[in-house]
């Protein structure tokens, strides 16, 4: 299966939103890991409307590793459904643990890719921003990485140095890695092509841009009528079909 990286610029939502709605798409195993560096939580305190993750997450990682003892991803993982089939693994929950986890992200990244490799797709949530050292373990190992951004000067204008950064790593993947964009609401005003032109990189998905559906995603809020036939959800079911059509044709 594969490994879906996404990240965003500071300043520009969509990150989570998209992340989160990739992975309930799904069909099938999918685990959801965020990786941003901000302690936000989001997905603990939106979608799952203040879920308690205590001992799970990247500090529980972080933990059993320097105790040189195993680490149970199912017992440091959150269901984001009923079945269990889509799970979620927390972050951090302190600023402070961002600088301390750094040295784990090449063992995680390995635990991940061997997850997808045995058939659970795994999305990666990395927030807005990132620096070359976070970025580069999980960028080995993805499979994409997809850059989300609103479609004004100013979100692309903050999008300019995660692509500076993220390009260079990509281009020296040892697994190919493909970069595309995920633009949110094109035409406001800059629409795919202009944007395609001014980075280099493919769109390779486009999102209405809905905030009362996206809140569904990023507050728990209360699903609009019709929900399932969302625009939005529409866009990221298109998307996850094609790149699992992808995952098999390999």
């Amino acid at each position: 299966m594969p490994v879906h990286l996404i990240v965003g610029p500071a300043g520009s939502p969509g990150v989570t939103t998209t992340a989160l709605g990739l992975a309930l798409q799904h069909q099938g195993p999918v685990l959801l890991v965020d990786a941003s560096r901000d302690a936000a939580q989001a997905v603990l305190a939106g979608y799952l409307r203040g879920t308690a993750a205590a001992s799970s997450g990247l500090e529980e990682f972080a933990r059993r590793r320097r105790m040189g003892a195993p680490f149970d991803l199912e017992a440091a993982t959150v269901p984001l459904d009923r079945d269990g089939e889509r799970r979620f693994l927390p972050g951090i929950g302190h600023l402070g643990a961002a600088e301390l986890f750094e040295s784990a992200w090449p063992d995680l990244a390995d635990v991940l890719r061997r997850l997808a490799d045995e058939g659970t797709h795994v999305v990666i949530d990395a927030g807005r921003g990132t620096s070359a050292r976070t970025a580069e373990p999980l960028v080995r190992i993805a499979d994409e990485v997809l850059l989300v951004a609103r479609t004004s000067l100013r979100h692309l204008a903050a999008a300019r140095p995660v692509v500076d950064v993220l390009d260079p790593l990509v281009a020296r993947s040892p697994r190919g890695t493909r970069a595309g964009l995920a633009l949110v609401g094109e035409g406001m005003p800059y629409d795919r092509h202009e944007v395609a032109a001014q980075f280099g990189w493919r769109v390779d998905l486009v999102l209405p841009f809905l905030p009362d559906h996206a809140a569904v995603l990023s507050d728990g809020a209360p699903p609009p009528r019709r929900w399932e036939r969302s625009p939005l959800l529409e866009a990221l079911r298109d998307f996850e079909a094609s790149r699992l059509g992808e995952a098999v044709a390999r």
